[in-house]
């Protein structure tokens, strides 16, 4: 996610991250070891997310929501007053209109995220997020009217190939729901970076703080908030003040040392180790349909990212 920062940000880039959007602040050819460092664990934090999930003793999608979506609010506004010094609350009402559309966009790519990965398997729903980036290029085709590159509908044709193939493995009314519902997060997910790129004044950290707060609000009528036991409290607790708190603050302070090719690279990690972890910790096996498609999208991905990085170094 980007934090705002003394520097001017040379290009945005989405990523895969749940943190949103990450920013190159810096026009080194290399990012420093110690940003590399970060940025992976950054990304390594975030990709335990499916295993907050799956850890649950009671699990109830809209419950999580609403006790994520709490600590995580607490632990942005925490980084708020930290990185900025400032009141962040006071942010959130200064940030205007295009500010709440971009809170209430990341907020429901975190529900979509939550709710799908209560209906199907983790590595069906990371790899259907890592098309954030792509559906990002093509809402700004249709938003702000920027070109597509002929290298970015190669990349889309091969993901939507990769998907399709992902998902035809999958078995079950709740799986094939879980992918429909995962879209949500990269089609919200995209328009929220789009919407971010028209306005760049928005304080990103503030537009994360309402998403969060607009997320827990939307789950209150659905939720049991009461009717959560210690185990699962703590787990909850943990799933959005560590896993989205402090892997946002670690993130931000590696992308703000990093050129924007770097970051995103980097932070395809998630979708990456994400099924990894739960299938060494919770033995849910994402299948050969998932391996093969989902390893499509990540080449696909990697390759168009390296790709459009030495069009523009050669441009400038």
């Amino acid at each position: 996610m980007r934090v705002d920062d003394d520097h001017n940000a040379d290009s945005v880039t989405a990523v895969a991250s749940e943190g949103g959007i990450g920013v190159g602040y810096v026009h080194d050819a290399k990012a420093s070891p110690l940003s590399v460092l970060l940025l992976c664990v950054a990304s390594l934090i975030f990709s335990t997310g499916g295993l907050f999930v799956r850890g649950l003793q009671h699990p109830h999608a809209w419950t999580t929501v609403f006790w994520r979506s709490v600590s995580a609010a607490v632990s942005i506004a925490l980084l708020i007053i930290w990185r900025e010094r400032r009141n962040p609350f006071r942010a959130i009402l200064t940030m205007g209109r295009p500010g709440w559309t971009v809170g209430a966009a990341f907020a429901a790519s975190s529900i979509g995220m939550v709710v799908a990965l209560s209906r199907t398997s983790v590595a069906i729903v990371l790899v259907i997020f890592a098309l954030g980036p792509l559906v990002a290029a093509l809402m700004a085709w249709i938003i702000i009217r920027e070109r597509v590159r002929s290298s970015t509908w190669a990349a889309i044709a091969v993901t939507v190939v990769g998907v399709g193939y992902m998902v035809s493995g999958s078995s079950g009314h709740n799986s094939g729901s879980g992918a429909l519902i995962a879209f949500i997060i990269p089609v919200s997910f995209g328009f929220g970076t789009v919407m971010s790129r028209r306005h760049k004044d928005i304080p990103m950290a503030a537009a994360m703080l309402l998403s969060a707060l607009i997320s827990a609000v939307i789950a209150i009528p659905f939720a049991h908030p009461t009717d959560v036991n210690r185990h699962d409290f703590i787990v909850l607790l943990a799933f959005g003040f560590c896993q989205l708190g402090v892997g946002l603050a670690i993130f931000s302070v590696g992308a703000a040392r990093a050129p924007a090719t770097e970051v995103a690279l980097l932070s395809m990690l998630e979708p990456i180790t994400g099924p990894i972890w739960v299938w060494i910790f919770d033995h849910e096996n994402p299948g050969v349909p998932a391996l093969i498609g989902g390893s499509a999208v990540f080449i696909a991905l990697a390759a168009h990212t390296l790709y459009v990085a030495s069009v523009d170094a050669e441009r400038t």
